[in-house]
């Protein structure tokens, strides 16, 4: 178990790397100045970096027995948790109103299945984690799954801004790739005759997240999308 402890910080650590890469271009290369980013971007980041700091040093408490230390500091993740959620939505509102009117609408309405995924799967994962939290196995699968979300938004835009690939195929890829780190910690567990419920859990919620993208340009997407973007106005 503490060899899972130690993997799970070094695979979240991993994660962190490719944010910094996908947002190096569009984000952190602009500091100090930062041009055209508002508060908002600036209090999302440092919330989702502290979630993903957060992601490393419990696991590495568990492996190195400081329990006790470990419940102290989850006890932020109360905060956390919801705060991410709420700034996940507003990051989402300020991303469409600010493409009103520059992009056409079928564009703002195809972008919004991103934000709206993103701060739907993290709140699914978030309170499942803390309503488990006293299962452990239950509890890190689902913590882990929050931090397996930053895959899409990190290593998406590195392929798009360092790897000059388009959205569409960017975010496809890195759907697939979290989709298949589920699907091999799932069949792990299966193997192992531990509890997989947690990560097919985990791999339904993406996998309709992947498959949204998938129908963002489709009549029925459209149609929901304008619909949705009532609450971002």
């Amino acid at each position: 178990m503490d060899k899972a402890f130690r993997n799970t910080s070094i695979f979240i650590v991993l994660i962190i790397f490719g944010v910094q890469w996908g947002f190096y271009h569009p984000y952190t290369s602009q500091f100090p100045k930062f041009v055209n980013q508002t508060n908002i971007i600036h209090i999302h980041g440092f919330l989702l970096m502290s979630w993903l700091c957060l992601l490393v040093i419990q696991p590495f408490l568990i492996s190195t027995g400081r329990i006790q230390l470990h419940r102290t500091i989850g006890k932020s993740a109360w905060v956390l948790g919801p705060l991410i959620i709420l700034f996940l939505f507003l990051i989402g509102r300020s991303s469409f109103n600010r493409h009103m009117g520059e992009v056409p609408m079928e564009d703002a309405y195809r972008d919004i299945v991103l934000d709206m995924r993103g701060w739907i799967s993290f709140a699914i994962f978030w309170s499942l984690a803390m309503i488990k939290r006293k299962n452990s196995a239950a509890h890190m699968r689902y913590m882990i799954a929050t931090g397996i979300l930053g895959i899409g938004p990190g290593f998406g835009r590195g392929l798009i801004f360092s790897g000059g690939m388009d959205i569409g195929p960017a975010l496809t890829i890195t759907d697939i790739v979290a989709l298949s780190i589920v699907g091999v910690l799932m069949t792990y567990d299966v193997l192992h005759k531990k509890d997989y419920k947690p990560w097919l859990t985990v791999f339904t919620v993406l996998l309709v997240g992947a498959i949204l993208w998938q129908i963002r340009d489709t009549a029925a997407w459209q149609s929901f999308a304008k619909t949705y973007a009532g609450l971002l106005s």
